[in-house]
């Protein structure tokens, strides 16, 4: 019964982070219906992997939720000149519930979508302009805004991998700022610049800082891209093979829609190495006492090609009380099994054991779980200390002195004898 309530609590202290996946309502907003023919293999790629797309014009009414429950679970904004009937609150709403974002734009933004985009990390170039590189363009069609690109991010391979040939792309350009949760999927060369489409002139954008696809991954594990260009993803670039944008525009799809990159721990175990006999299972399990030995084991799996597999990286083990007291790293195994023996720290209190793995690309991953630490029981001490013997000495010394002390003054005797008087 001990064991039983022991489990049942650790169950209520554990708490665990991770993405979610399996949602295939998307909700695909339109400015014109001919994007829907010109843009029907990149529909099409979504159909068949299963999603359920819901096109519906810019200035439609739509809702996102009804009652707090989210009717889609994707949403797909495609040339966006057009304010949308979506406010702003209500598409970052749509974030903060966990849910995925992809835009697709041209020259021109309407208001509503530099908003979203701005408070996810992207500041858009201003309307009617484009990027522009007189080096690294399509010569066959001798146009310096259709530019070969090929600055693919380098440090998150999950997102977009093996792509060998430059990707088309003409559209607007972007300055994504500087911050852990957001990637530069693609950006212009070094001889890129951003400017006006009537006179060709170059702005303050320049160079590598001009994005060309940019996203934001938030902590919730939703993601959100954005795409300066409808054209990457139109039949024509997609049936080009002498460039990569099929291959590109499926795997960023794929990532931003959570097919990959998603994390999920399972299994957690902390117990003692080494139990005396006054350790029972449950105290074992659940009661810990300062400077014990423990084994932390944790298993973590990542969404894969539809189903779950290994993760095999590092684990960083935090023990807090108020402040870390430990923190350690734990390198998985080939089955995704993080194990460590450690010892607990010379604090008693409530700690929390956080396993967090941030891997660029990857969802946040969060594992929680609260265990009591208990200062030693009256007979867990040692008797007697070697630092203070001395101490012990001066006790004994001073017991040994009062009794011969009390002998000598009881047992002693005045033999003088008293005077008297006359």
């Amino acid at each position: 019964m001990n064991k039983l309530i022991s489990l049942f609590i650790l169950s209520l202290l554990v708490i665990n982070v991770f993405g979610k996946i399996g949602g295939k309502r998307v909700l695909v907003l339109l400015d014109e219906e001919q994007v829907k023919s010109t843009h029907s293999d990149f529909f099409d790629g979504l159909t068949k992997k299963g999603y359920e797309l819901d096109f519906q014009k810019t200035d439609s009414k739509v809702q996102l939720q009804k009652y707090e429950d989210f009717l889609y679970d994707h949403l797909i904004i495609l040339s966006v000149e057009n304010d949308p009937t979506l406010t702003t609150n209500e598409i970052l709403a749509f974030i903060d519930g966990g849910n995925n974002v992809i835009i697709a734009g041209s020259s021109i933004i309407s208001e509503t979508i530099r908003d979203v985009a701005s408070d996810c990390g992207i500041e858009i170039e201003e309307d009617k302009t484009a990027v522009y590189d007189n080096f690294n363009f399509d010569k066959s069609q001798n146009d310096h805004s259709l530019l070969l690109a090929d600055g693919l991010i380098k440090d998150s391979p999950i997102i977009v991998n093996n792509v060998k040939l430059p990707i088309l792309f003409r559209g607007i350009g972007h300055k994504i700022r500087d911050n852990v949760l957001n990637y530069g999927i693609l950006t212009a060369s070094a001889t890129a610049y951003s400017g006006k489409q009537s006179t060709k002139a170059a702005g303050k954008l320049q160079g590598k800082r001009v994005g060309l696809v940019s996203s934001l991954q938030a902590r919730n594990n939703a993601r959100v891209t954005f795409s300066g260009s409808l054209e990457l993803l139109s039949n024509e670039n997609l049936r080009n093979t002498k460039v990569s944008n099929k291959e590109f525009v499926e795997q960023l799809t794929s990532w931003t829609l959570q097919e990959r990159g998603i994390l999920r721990a399972s299994d957690l175990s902390i117990v003692k190495v080494n139990p005396t006999s006054t350790d029972n299972n449950s105290s074992s399990t659940i009661l810990l006492t300062v400077k014990d030995d423990i084994q932390y084991s944790l298993k973590i799996e990542e969404f894969q090609n539809g189903q779950w597999v290994p993760f095999v990286g590092k684990l960083q083990l935090e023990i807090i009380c108020l402040d870390p007291y430990i923190r350690t790293f734990i390198q998985g195994n080939k089955q995704g099994l993080y194990q460590s023996t450690i010892q607990l720290p010379d604090v008693y209190g409530v700690f929390t054991f956080e396993g967090t793995v941030k891997v660029p690309g990857y969802g946040n991953l969060q594992s929680l779980v609260r265990h009591p630490i208990r200062p030693f029981r009256h007979d867990s001490y040692e008797r007697f200390i070697p630092s203070a013997y001395p101490y012990y000495a001066a006790s004994f010394s001073m017991i040994i002195g009062t009794f011969i002390f009390s002998i000598i003054f009881l047992l002693h005797r005045d033999s003088t004898k008293p005077t008297t008087s006359n």
